[in-house]
């Protein structure tokens, strides 16, 4: 079930950053202009302790944040230069955090829900798998992960996607994925899903130029 509806947060949230370096004002404006954070958002529980996994520079976990009074957000990444951003954009100290870490080798503190937001393709298919069961490892049975991400399809749309990666990682605004990236299949991407204990549906983000789809996975029980 989507959560609460995000009218307005995303501005809001940009307004936290107007005080920001120019360089990373740029970006997560960018950001915020081609990801369509606000139909992510509502897929998330509109309240509860929320951990994003590779937030960058805040922007999602501050979406999350205005988007519900309810909601209490941890955002972890492994830049600290970028931590520094999003800890100058928090006005909520209380109830929003920004944490360096590696979201591969470190799992989140138990928590309500995850969320992962166009993170995954930069690590290699391993790695991703490890965060999918570090994230299973932080929530109860039937817990929510939601997670943004590309895929590897036959399609016009694949090399727009993939073509946009390469300019975000050549200016240096995306960290990883300097070799290549790692776009799954659908079919791998499931699979790699169940593996790390999850049951996963997925939704094709609308009006998209790109392979953008939605993975909204819960925990599966565990068998006995």
């Amino acid at each position: 079930m989507p959560g609460s509806t995000a009218t307005g947060s995303l501005g809001r949230a940009l307004d936290r950053y107007r005080h920001a370096p120019i360089g990373a004002r740029l970006f997560i404006h960018g950001r915020a202009f081609l990801s369509d954070l606000a139909v992510v958002e509502r897929y998330v529980p509109n309240k509860g302790f929320i951990v994003d996994l590779g937030c960058g520079h805040g922007l999602f976990a501050c979406v999350l944040r205005e988007a519900s009074p309810t909601r209490r957000v941890l955002g972890i990444d492994l830049d600290p230069r970028k931590i520094d951003v999003a800890r100058g954009a928090i006005q909520d100290t209380q109830w929003l955090r920004f944490e360096v870490g590696d979201i591969v080798s470190t799992p989140p503190p138990k928590c309500d829900a995850v969320t992962i937001v166009d993170v995954l393709y930069l690590i290699p298919f391993e790695q991703q798998e490890q965060v999918l069961r570090n994230a299973a490892s932080a929530l109860g049975e039937g817990g929510p992960l939601v997670v943004k991400a590309q895929e590897k399809r036959i399609d016009p749309r694949y090399a727009v996607t993939y073509a946009q990666e390469l300019v975000t990682v050549s200016l240096g605004f995306t960290r990883g994925g300097r070799q290549r990236f790692f776009f799954p299949t659908r079919d791998a991407a499931t699979a790699m899903f169940e593996r790390a204990g999850f049951k996963m549906d997925v939704i094709e983000m609308p009006r998209r130029p790109y392979t953008d789809v939605l993975y909204l996975a819960r925990k599966a029980p565990t068998k006995a």
